[in-house]
């Protein structure tokens, strides 16, 4: 009666590495008994009041096989059964996902498709719909369709406790699950049993009792596990406290799971109710029942297989948005956040029944690099998916780049490229502590001939983050290496140094004297930089450039020292009302010194009108424009972020040191 499937075989024969790896069994050879003279054939219909995929006119009674990876089996296997009134299967939320929760947990799973009475259209659920107003004339309907479908239960039963031992299943851990008429059909199942085909344990989930057949609890424990809600609309509440107590008086081990809310159909999907992990209440009544346990791998070299395995954390979708995921199932509450549209008020991410959560963005993302984090729990969580980074004050974020002709500027690509070194000095002014830098050096810097001497930027960064911000989520290292390539950069050493020192001091304030970096700056950073590399000391080939905390400690700089500078290029940032105060009370002389106006470029950039420092910097330029200093102002996109920034340095580096004078000479 049942066919030794070539299929099974070859799932059998294959390694067992792939995670949910599919086949399907026919459970019966040729035509299924009691159907022979059915001509229609099996349809998939989504197009459908119900929004999901379902499965209807099925002649040829099936098993689809859902096997864990082989490290990960622990024995137990479960038959699913969905639901649709003996009309229609819901082969997704009753079904699939069903298959895979249960692969995630390391149990076999096997779907089954049984016969269903026929329907005439291309849209079977408008058709069901209609009968269910008349429930006594669809009972009836079905009375000839339940014993086939019971049939197929039973072989499905029979197959798989057959062939346990071929798929690594212990044959006294075989499993029988239904949904509404796959409850139904569950019930049925076990009533009518042999030693042969009887599951070792059952789950009618709201399952409808009138139509099942057989009422006699098995003698052989038998453990039961049912779940309903108590706004089920088509009544199924009484019908599953009435099993429960039927397995209860019998004294068969049972557990019942009223939820207040889920209505009828809820399966696996979300509604941000309890009744969404009905299944994980499941997984635990299997451990106390002890029908399975988590298998530990007792070789060192060999993981157990999770979702994580395959994940894609960061994903694109065709509408431009992005979808973020991370595995983590014992988490209570995971959100994301970042610079991507939209990235300060993102939903929280919902968690699936892998134990995956994800959340897609409702704005679209043009082509770009974004930083983002997610928080597990409150507590901020790189991304095991993803290497990508940018490193700051804070510790590291992830970092996404999504291609695109908008980001040829800033991406990687196949032309020279300079080197970026990381290097230590002794600072004399912060008491002889060793303190970090990074230099970029340009591409063909080591040809180059030996008394060239090379202009030099200075880059600093935010409050927010290190020296190492702008060649992370900066991407500087690429941005000159494209500007090199197009013939747009005269060639500079760029400085990125730390602008955070041990010593409390007010960085965001006037003047070189209360800001310590200044001190290390001028007395330590820039004679480390002349003594180490081939660099002129010209003013004229001499650049500073920050962003936010760093624009101010650009500005305090410039204005104070400007016989150093000839290009200073303060980004989104400004002085605080205070400060502009205290600036034009105690350091007027400094405001009046024209030597400010000599600089080749004094260029401010903003971020828009949503950069938080954009007041500031409205309040800066007044002050700047009472006392007659000259400067150019931009004010772009993006914000307080690097994806300001990045396009801020693409604009100004290639107008650094291009007059014939600046351009690189020797001594």
């Amino acid at each position: 009666m049942y066919s030794l499937n070539i299929f099974i075989y070859a799932f059998v024969l294959c390694s067992f590495s792939v995670v949910n790896g599919q086949e399907v069994i026919p459970l019966y050879d040729g035509k299924a008994p009691g159907s022979e003279t059915w001509t229609w054939t099996e349809q998939t219909s989504t197009n459908n009041r119900f929004q999901t995929e379902v499965v209807y006119n099925v002649t040829d009674p099936t098993l689809t096989a859902y096997l864990p990876p082989k490290a990960a089996a622990n024995g137990a296997a479960v038959i699913v059964a969905p639901g649709g009134a003996f009309h229609t299967l819901s082969i997704n939320s009753e079904g699939r996902e069903v298959a895979r929760w249960l692969n995630s947990r390391g149990i076999a799973a096997f779907v089954l498709k049984y016969r269903v009475a026929r329907s005439y259209t291309d849209d079977p659920v408008a058709e069901l719909t209609q009968k269910m107003n008349d429930f006594k004339s669809l009972d009836e309907e079905n009375e000839p369709i339940i014993p086939m479908a019971m049939a197929d239960g039973l072989a499905a039963v029979q197959y798989v406790r057959e062939h346990a031992g071929e798929i690594n299943i212990d044959p006294a851990k075989i499993g029988f699950m239904g949904f509404s008429a796959g409850g139904t059909l569950a019930m049925s199942v076990v009533y009518n049993a042999t030693d042969e085909n009887r599951p070792n344990f059952v789950a009618p989930i709201y399952a409808y009792e009138p139509a099942i057949i057989g009422s006699e609890v098995p003698k052989t424990k038998t453990p039961i596990f049912i779940a309903v809600a108590g706004d089920d609309q088509l009544g199924m509440m009484p019908m599953s406290i009435s099993i429960y107590r039927k397995w209860h008086d019998a004294g068969q081990p049972a557990e019942l799971h009223i939820y207040e809310k889920g209505g009828h159909g809820f399966g696996m999907r979300t509604q941000n109710l309890p009744a969404d992990t009905w299944y994980e209440r499941f997984g635990e009544w299997m451990k106390m029942q002890g029908i399975w346990q988590p298998v530990v791998s007792t070789n060192p070299f060999q993981r157990i297989p999770t979702p994580n395995d395959t994940l894609h954390s960061v994903i694109r979708t065709a509408e431009g948005k992005i979808r973020f995921s991370i595995y983590a199932p014992q988490a209570q509450e995971v959100t994301v956040s970042g610079d991507f549209p939209g990235g300060n008020r993102t939903p929280p991410l919902q968690k699936d029944f892998n134990g995956v959560w994800s959340v897609t963005t409702e704005q679209a993302a043009s082509p770009d690099i974004y930083t983002y984090d997610f928080y597990v729990d409150g507590i901020k969580t790189f991304d095991p998916k993803n290497p990508a980074y940018k490193e700051s004050a804070h510790g590291f974020s992830n970092l996404i780049e999504f291609e695109g002709p908008e980001n040829e500027f800033q991406s990687l690509k196949d032309v020279p490229h300079g080197r970026i070194e990381i290097l230590h000095y002794r600072s004399e002014s912060l008491g002889g502590i060793n303190r970090r830098l990074r230099v970029y050096l340009p591409p063909g810097y080591d040809d180059l001939p030996e008394k060239t001497k090379l202009p030099v930027l200075y880059l600093l960064h935010g409050g927010g983050d290190n020296e190492a911000s702008w060649t992370t989520a900066g991407r500087a290292h690429l941005i000159l290496d494209n500007l090199y390539a197009e013939g747009k950069l005269q060639p500079m050493i760029v400085v990125m140094p730390t602008g955070h020192t041990p010593v409390k001091a007010l960085a965001m304030g006037v003047g070189i004297e209360q800001d310590p970096f200044c001190q290390d700056f001028l007395e330590d950073i820039v004679p480390f930089i002349e003594s180490t590399f081939p660099v002129s000391t010209r003013r004229e080939h001499r650049a500073i450039a920050g962003l936010s905390m760093g624009g101010l400690q650009t500005m305090n700089l410039a204005f104070w020292r400007p016989e150093l500078f000839s290009y200073v290029f303060p980004l989104s940032t400004g002085y605080f009302p205070n400060h502009l105060e205290e600036f034009e009370e105690h350091h007027a002389a400094v405001l009046q010194n024209q030597e400010i106006n000599t600089f080749k470029l004094f260029k401010i950039y903003m971020g828009g009108a949503s950069d938080i420092a954009y007041q500031n910097n409205l309040n800066s330029m007044a002050l700047f424009d009472k006392y007659n200093l000259q400067y150019t102002y931009e004010n772009g996109e993006g914000g307080h972020t690097f994806l300001a920034w990045r396009r801020n340095l693409y604009d100004f580096a290639p107008l650094l040191f291009t007059s014939q004078n600046d351009k690189t000479h020797k001594k």
